[in-house]
């Protein structure tokens, strides 16, 4: 099986003028760039614009690319960004509400359980997935985005830091904050789940 080049390499070779080693790169990373604006837009349609649209900033932007950071947490950072730039361009326009992505999208448990229950790992009915997804679109984008990195794509604040760069506490606020909103969203539908159940019981 033949051994992939290191990212160092075709950042280099790309540098040089080698189109064929930025071609590498975007292969090896558009499936991770569509994912996460997918999932902070809500709007598959706009993937592959958004994606080419990513992929042109950062070929743009490579000379100035310090590597301080892994090449990934750098797309990671453009792609966050035109999502929520695209978002804003949508509300600009006053067009319609934002639709779900993916109907048969599994949501992480731990992004609603309640602090005791945060490291239970447990199956969420269809019903509960839909009105995640349902209070997810109804969340800011800037909120969208950073409960994405964090329960979807399992960075750690420090990696969700450096991303978006900023402070940790920060982000720590923001998370927090992120899911309180969508807590409250939730409210009536856990409350309903949890009568169901207590008439259950009787």
């Amino acid at each position: 099986m033949e051994k992939l080049a290191d990212d160092s390499i075709l950042i280099e070779q790309a540098l040089a003028g080698e189109e064929s080693a930025y071609a590498d790169l975007v292969r090896r990373y558009q499936g991770v760039v569509a994912r996460v604006v997918q999932r902070i837009t809500r709007r598959p349609d706009w993937v592959p614009d958004l994606v080419q649209e990513v992929f042109i900033a950062a070929f743009r932007d490579l000379p100035r690319f310090r590597r301080e950071s892994s090449l990934l947490t750098w797309l990671y950072r453009i792609a966050v960004n035109a999502a929520l730039e695209a978002l804003r361009r949508e509300d600009a326009r006053q067009r319609m509400h934002l639709r779900a992505a993916l109907d048969a999208e599994l949501f992480p448990s731990s992004l609603i359980a309640h602090d005791q229950m945060s490291g239970e790992r447990m199956a969420l009915s269809r019903e509960l997935q839909m009105e995640v997804r349902d209070a997810l679109e109804r969340l800011p984008a800037e909120a969208r985005a950073i409960l994405t990195l964090r329960y979807f794509e399992e960075f750690s604040t420090p990696e969700i830091a450096e991303i978006l760069e900023l402070p940790e506490g920060t982000v720590r606020s923001r998370l927090f904050y992120a899911r309180q909103e969508l807590m409250k969203i939730m409210e009536p539908f856990m409350g309903l789940r949890t009568r169901a159940r207590a008439r259950e019981r009787e």
